[in-house]
């Protein structure tokens, strides 16, 4: 049995659809019902709603587990919760866990989520589990949040300056998860996962730009207006700081190299940005 965290996230939810198109069933947790509903839709799927922190649910939810897929959202509670889930696996006998961490997951990184990355991928290894991590960097579903500013005014506004991306298509991170939990030759492996380009922000428009037929600019956003951008969405306070903090990291170079492992693991290349546009022209308005 396969269980599944983070179902109702982006990464989680690619996990989830790609198992179930496979014909592969599995278990998924969720805090809330509702927004589950689309995962337990999903032929083969057992959905179990509880709180992660709960020791009494999780030990019941990882009855009979032998791989599971950790994948949680940022919080300040996020290392707690995620150690929590490692010991839990190891009292429920799980043979093996996938982590979802990040390339920027280093030890000398100032980011509060990648320490705790950091810690959590250290407390894995250490676990006596088996265990995958996998590290991909920036998703190309981050442009999905610009797409009414792209249909609208044809910029991209974001505060990376001259920064580069190896940005990377979430589909194919998933399709990896999904090939470690099917295959053997994953265990106690660390993948950097990136996408097939390294790319200015001046290149991802220039990119837009060829696919959707007409020009699309970059603002490159001061960090003041990018940080009011997320408060006026609500995120917390220590969220706030920790994206930009990321971002920021981006400005500086902290990504300056791409990988093949996505295209050795996947037998194929990994999705360029223009593959991406392309699959999702109408959204952003080709």
């Amino acid at each position: 049995m396969i269980l599944l965290t983070g179902v109702t996230g982006k990464t989680g939810g690619e996990v989830a659809r790609q198992l179930a198109a496979a014909g592969t069933s599995f278990r998924a947790i969720a805090r809330d019902a509702k927004r589950a509903e689309p995962v337990a839709a999903l032929k083969g799927t057992e959905v179990v709603v509880g709180d992660i922190g709960d020791a009494t649910f999780l030990a019941g939810a990882l009855a009979g587990v032998e791989q599971a897929l950790l994948v949680m959202p940022n919080g300040e509670q996020q290392l707690a919760l995620e150690k929590g889930f490692i010991d839990a696996a190891v009292k429920a006998g799980v043979r093996r866990v996938v982590y979802l961490s990040s390339l920027e997951s280093v030890p000398e990184s100032p980011n509060p989520i990648t320490q705790m990355h950091v810690q959590a991928e250290n407390h894995l290894r250490n676990s006596g589990l088996d265990w995958t991590i996998l590290r991909p960097t920036f998703f190309m579903q981050q442009f999905v949040g610009s797409a009414p500013r792209i249909r609208e005014r044809s910029e991209i506004a974001m505060p990376i300056g001259n920064g580069t991306l190896a940005a990377t298509d979430l589909r194919d991170v998933a399709a990896v998860a999904c090939r470690v939990f099917s295959e053997p030759g994953h265990s106690r492996q660390s993948y950097d996962l990136t996408g097939p380009e390294l790319l200015t922000m001046h290149d991802v428009v220039a990119r837009f730009s060829r696919v959707l037929g007409r020009e699309v600019r970059y603002v490159d956003q001061p960090m003041d207006e990018f940080r009011a951008r997320l408060k006026s969405i609500n995120l917390p306070p220590w969220r706030i700081e920790a994206v930009v903090l990321e971002l920021s990291a981006l400005a500086a170079g902290v990504v300056d190299h791409t990988t093949d492992t996505m295209a050795r693991l996947l037998g194929r290349p990994a999705t360029s940005l223009e593959q991406f546009v392309r699959d999702h022209r109408a959204l952003f308005g080709g």
